[in-house]
């Protein structure tokens, strides 16, 4: 009892040699440190996160004319968005010239702001340098300016261009996607594109691209899996309130039966419903939401992507992947597209993955920053809670079945 009241004060107050010993046991990809090690070191620093956002337009409009070298632009309209759960987000107007054009024009952007502590902590230049890479690939936003380490603009941001559509159907009023309903004609506009978009994803060359925060593992071994396992057990232990002995029993099932990656790919890292847009005429026109991007199995994605949690079932009963298509139908489309072929238990270890994944989000960290005072969601973190106590269950479950 004595040492866990000490696990959890150290936890609440990290000293540097705690932050070390975390670093040295959990090793993760250089820029996956650099960020949690940065979490820790303000954990003690930051009081509890701020709402007051009033000098805002202020900044940016002083970080854009240093970015433009533009003194008369105008930021109008900051008004913050609806939606997300790891990340503050605001749309903005912004009037400004851009290069080619021989006028000024204003156009609606978007600004993506890390809050206190989230959820989820990740690196806005990852996020910055996929987004990048994807365009023309996959319809994704165009980012525009970044600001890594919040010099500017008082925390690491990016700013990208605003996309129109929808993102939930009508009636689905769903948290961060889960359990989203599409009736059956959106589906069948839909599943296709959802399917070849994850294809494109994989197939992407990314070694033509420029991803120098990126470690790359070495193909035919599990580096892949040992930098992805640590990041998720590194957090688990850094932000958990209290031990869970499931917890401790998926991590070391994780790390005894990790893969080896043969062909390392792009993985989104959270492909699912919710983090896809489409317009009135029916076509997907942006993927969000980059942040947990790495260099790893496509089997990752496939198991997101399929998990009930982030489906529903159809009308015969029926569950189905991201609440578009049934759980074979999606795999077998995927590798028709793709060319990738499935391993139904390579699958299966990444389906205990993703469960262990969804329990750290929920049951530690959402509730460490919702109990710190570290987020604008605090509400929403508390119930999300729940969504943990489901993804440990089904841990017990897949493990029961291991």
């Amino acid at each position: 009892m004595k040492h866990h009241t000490a696990t959890l004060a150290l936890r609440h107050s990290p000293t540097p040699t705690w932050i070390a010993a975390m670093r040295a046991r959990y090793p993760v990809e250089p820029a996956i440190d650099e960020i949690f090690t940065r979490k820790l070191d303000k954990r003690v620093e930051l009081p509890e996160h701020s709402m007051d956002f009033s000098a805002l337009p202020e900044r940016l409009r002083a970080f854009l004319a240093r970015e433009t070298g533009q003194t008369d632009l105008k930021v109008e309209q900051v008004a913050r968005l609806s939606g997300g759960a790891s990340k503050e987000q605001f749309s903005f107007f912004l009037t400004w010239q851009p290069a080619g054009q021989a006028g000024s024009v204003t156009q609606r952007l978007m600004l993506r702001m890390d809050p206190s502590e989230a959820i989820v902590e990740t690196h806005r230049l990852r996020e910055w340098e996929v987004l990048r890479a994807m365009r023309g690939v996959v319809p994704v936003p165009e980012v525009l300016w970044l600001d890594p380490e919040g010099a500017a603009l008082g925390r690491p941001a990016l700013i990208a261009g605003f996309v129109e559509g929808t993102v939930r159907p009508p009636g689905a009023d769903k948290m961060s996607g889960v359990g989203m309903y599409f009736e059956p004609s959106l589906r069948d506009a839909l599943k296709e594109q959802f399917v070849a978009i994850l294809a494109r994803i994989h197939n992407l060359d990314w070694r033509a691209q420029s991803l120098p925060s990126f470690a790359v593992p070495a193909p035919g071994t599990t580096q892949a899996n040992d930098w992805a396992l640590g990041l998720w057990e590194r957090a688990w232990h850094e932000d958990t309130l209290d031990a869970h002995p499931i917890m401790e029993r998926a991590a070391l099932w994780l790390r005894e039966n990790r893969p080896v990656v043969e062909r390392p790919v792009l993985v989104h890292g959270d492909y699912r419903s919710g983090n896809f847009m489409y317009d009135d005429a029916l076509t997907i026109n942006a993927i969000f939401d980059w942040e947990l991007a790495y260099l790893g199995d496509y089997h990752d994605d496939l198991a997101w992507a399929s998990l009930a949690l982030f489906g529903c079932s159809d009308e015969t009963g029926t569950g189905l992947a991201s609440s578009l298509m049934p759980v074979d139908e999606f795999l077998e489309r995927y590798e028709q597209v793709s060319g990738n072929l499935v391993d139904r238990q390579r699958l299966f270890y990444y389906q205990v993955f993703s469960y262990y994944k969804i329990s750290v989000i929920a049951v530690a960290t959402s509730l460490r920053i919702a109990h710190g005072r570290r987020t604008h969601l605090d509400a929403m973190m508390n119930f999300a809670s729940g969504l943990g106590y489901i993804g440990i269950s089904e841990l017990n479950r897949l493990l029961e079945r291991a």
